[in-house]
């Protein structure tokens, strides 16, 4: 394939092909915003940094920037890796619709005073599938069991959740909400700066956390609402020795809120293109009626995956499911149950089989949902992250980032990746929808 280049005054995509399933994404910061930047890091360097010999904030900026060199680049490679690149280069792979493999991997950055800034980083690439008109399939949904009991059940979870819901303030962050927020780079005088992207980003505010404190300061904004602090927790994947604040100052802006704690039925509604109240009954017995441990729900998805896949047959690149085994791996490892699943004699088969399984799902649905030009936005986000409700809602849920426990969230996550699994799952409900009409 040809270099795809993509250019605008302050960020350059381009993409090329290095051999049949690996590419090399190149993205570019434009100089203004690379200087601004080092700029004000100085500054926070100085207000920060205590020293004998100096009075405190009175340390010459020149002296700084040459024995704190690495630690300043390193904040500033994150501040753009975390606010502007990894947002950028998720929307452009999916507005270019290439269906990629598991996560981009970044192999090199490249940033100094007064040049672009270079990120560039290894895509695994998958080869276009012919798709066939799935639309004309016959497909056959398993039955739900016909107990008057879970029909009971339905109707008391939604009498129930819909009463607990009308008590929360939709517009309000309370505990257990998630929180939609862009953050804003300021100055010393709480001034926003020019030739800086916001970042956006969304957060958990969990319960078991609630005294960190840029979770205490959300919790009780409503949405609109503007605050500064230079408390984001952010990770930096730069350097192991800096803080997760980082200690820039940030002006936060509240955009939206998926609430947390009870189940939204207008969010429910949108989510799967429900009319009626027959029809969101019908849907919510997927999760109640089970069958061998298994839901209707899962029972559904599978059997859509085995007739999608019988009509699609391709393989995966061998390093595809390398990869993916030690993603899946690296997550087990944190289960309290790790030790147990590695006595299996065919663990390692069964994690083989699992990464495989995964890749081709996504592989598929990722181009389907290309073909059909199915697009995703903050709400089809807010719609997928209330899904994370409670046990029940969560079982409709299908695609989740591997490495990342929405769950157990207690940092914000990048909008681009919530993007991708969010356009999965509207895909796959897309596709439900019509083959079960």
């Amino acid at each position: 394939m040809p270099e795809i280049v993509e250019k605008n005054s302050k960020l350059n995509f381009i993409i090329q092909k290095i051999s049949t399933n690996i590419w090399r994404a190149e993205i570019i910061v434009d100089a203004q915003t690379v200087n601004s930047l080092y700029s004000q890091t100085l500054i926070v360097f100085q207000k920060e940094t205590i020293l004998p010999g100096f009075k405190k904030e009175q340390i010459p900026l020149q002296y700084l920037e040459e024995h704190y060199k690495e630690s300043i680049n390193n904040n500033i490679k994150n501040y753009i890796f975390k606010h502007i690149v990894l947002d950028f280069l998720m929307d452009k792979l999916i507005e270019k619709k290439i269906s990629i493999a598991n996560y981009p991997r970044l192999i090199n950055v490249e940033l100094e005073k007064n040049k672009q800034a270079k990120f560039y980083f290894d895509i695994s690439v998958a080869s276009p599938l012919l798709l066939k008109e799935w639309k004309y399939f016959i497909f056959r949904a398993p039955k739900r069991k016909r107990y008057k009991d879970l029909d009971k059940q339905v109707s008391a979870f939604i009498k129930k959740e819909l009463g607990l819901f009308k008590k929360s303030n939709p517009n309000q962050v309370e505990e257990s909400d998630w929180v939609f927020f862009s953050s804003e780079l300021v100055n010393n005088q709480n001034e926003t700066l020019p030739n800086i992207y916001d970042g956006t980003f969304w957060i958990k505010i969990n319960n078991k956390l609630m005294k960190r404190p840029f979770q205490s300061l959300l919790n009780g904004k409503n949405i609109g609402d503007s605050f500064i602090t230079n408390k984001l927790p952010l990770n930096n994947d730069f350097s192991q020795e800096e803080e997760p604040n980082n200690n820039y100052s940030f002006k936060i802006t509240i955009k939206k809120i998926a609430k947390g704690n009870h189940f939204s039925l207008e969010s429910f509604k949108n989510t799967f293109k429900l009319k009626s109240k027959i029809d969101i009954h019908d849907k919510l017995i997927e999760v109640f009626s089970f069958r061998n441990d298994i839901s209707q729900r899962k029972s559904i998805i599978e059997e859509i995956f085995h007739l999608l896949l019988s009509k699609h047959r391709f393989e995966i690149p061998k390093h595809f499911s390398v990869r993916r085994q030690e993603d899946i791996l690296d997550y087990l490892k944190h289960d309290p149950d790790y030790n147990v699943y590695k006595q299996s004699v065919d663990f390692y088969e069964q994690v083989m089989m699992l990464a495989e399984k995964q890749l081709k799902e996504e592989i598929l649905i990722d181009q389907m949902a290309f073909k059909e030009n199915i697009a995703v936005n903050s709400d089809d986000i807010k719609n997928y992250l209330n899904l994370f409700n409670n046990n029940r809602l969560r079982e409709f849920i299908y695609f989740k980032p591997i490495l990342e426990k929405i769950e157990e969230s207690d940092f914000p996550l990048q909008t681009g990746l919530l993007k991708q699994y969010a356009l999965r799952e509207k895909t796959l409900n897309e596709i439900i929808h019509e083959l079960t009409k």
